[in-house]
């Protein structure tokens, strides 16, 4: 038997590849014979970069303005034969920095101009950056800022790295001083939600709460948003991306690259299951096993563990997902193409101790559902 693992992270416990590792041990101490290979995954989110990462995208390290001052230390990566880099949004905007809690009115991107910058320096001509995972809603006007636009309000005086409703006082704005490296480059962005800027779905109302937006501001947010996508798209001399799918990603990060540079987005996941050739790799499968840190309703929107699924579902393999929390029926998940799903909890437990014991919970899961597996075969 072939078994492919694809896991995604266990967010604050397991990167996707130590997830991947702890399942192969789980495999090898198993009863199952069977061969197991992994390839870790992601879904334009957190640890996207690491997924991608390999013989041809070298890591590097970048200094970067910080969402809330300060500087961050940001690795990025970079494939010098192809002229492409790759930024990951939630380690320079990510909520790893809000330790002193969230700020929307100024948690910035700037840090992603930056990253942006040092990868022109180096050459870049196409620059991927994994949106999904930030602390922001400032339309992406830091990173503009960063890559040399200025902000007026309508007494003309300068408005510095706007960010929520703030973006309402901004009035012009000023692309003169961009960085001419960004005529000749493309963005790409890498999503994993493609909900429009504005609106019920826009990026205040569906993930402003995450983000310290409180209820009873969640319009202001959003009017802030269309007021400065109003004035950019004036700027731009091109129309509005109010409705655009993507352009709510990350705070509507769109909005101010598509003023730097030819920008685009795709679902993260699709990068990701064309890097490494996951139809290749499932077809050469006997039995696919995925999981995350948690399978609920958002999973079920397409994030990589249910991409995973789909996709094996459509060859005929069966799936095996494991998680630290289900929130979602069976039925749901089989529809999805999960075969059966295990939550790893071995028992009562805070939050702390869950993500303290993953490592160890995932281990014994993954060891019973194989030894399960195994004594299926003997029955047959």
């Amino acid at each position: 038997m072939n078994i492919l693992v694809a896991c995604d992270k266990f967010r604050g416990s397991l990167t996707a590849r130590e997830a991947n590792a702890t399942i192969l041990e789980a495999l090898a101490s198993s009863a199952l014979n069977a061969n197991g290979t992994d390839v870790a995954i992601a879904d334009g989110g957190e640890g996207t970069l690491d997924a991608l990462a390999g013989a041809s995208l070298a890591l590097r390290t970048s200094p970067v303005k910080g969402p809330f001052n300060g500087t961050i230390d940001a690795p990025w990566g970079f494939d010098r034969a192809a002229g492409r880099a790759v930024i990951e949004m939630a380690r320079a905007a990510g909520h790893a920095a809000a330790t002193g809690g969230y700020d929307p009115d100024r948690a910035t991107s700037a840090g992603i101009g930056d990253l942006i910058r040092a990868a022109l320096d180096a050459g870049a001509r196409e620059i991927i950056v994994a949106v999904g995972g930030s602390i922001t809603v400032d339309g992406g006007a830091g990173a503009l800022e960063a890559l040399g636009a200025r902000y007026f309000g309508a007494d003309e005086e300068p408005v510095v790295l706007p960010a929520g409703r703030a973006l309402r006082t901004v009035e012009t704005v000023d692309l003169s001083g961009l960085d001419p490296r960004l005529a000749e480059a493309r963005i790409i962005l890498a999503a994993d939600v493609d909900n429009p800027l504005v609106g019920q779905n826009g990026a205040a109302r569906v993930f402003g709460p995450q983000k310290g937006v409180p209820l009873d501001d969640i319009d202001a947010f959003d009017l802030a948003l269309a007021h400065f996508d109003r004035h950019l798209a004036t700027a731009r001399g091109s129309g509005v991306l109010a409705d655009t799918p993507f352009a709510g990603a990350a705070g509507g990060m769109m909005v101010g690259l598509s003023a730097a540079a030819p920008t685009s987005a795709v679902d993260g996941f699709s990068l990701i299951f064309e890097h490494h050739r996951l139809n290749e790799r499932i077809d050469a499968a006997d039995l696919v096993v995925t999981g995350e840190g948690s399978l609920d309703g958002q999973s079920l929107s397409g994030k990589g563990p249910v991409a995973v699924a789909r996709a094996a579902s459509a060859m005929g393999k069966p799936v095996l997902a494991f998680a630290g929390r289900i929130a979602v029926l069976p039925d749901e998940l089989a529809a999805q193409g999960i075969t059966a799903a295990f939550a790893i909890g071995r028992g009562p437990a805070t939050l702390e101790e869950a993500l303290k014991h993953a490592r160890a919970s995932l281990a014994a899961t993954a060891r019973a559902a194989f030894d399960s597996v195994a004594a299926g075969q003997r029955l047959a």
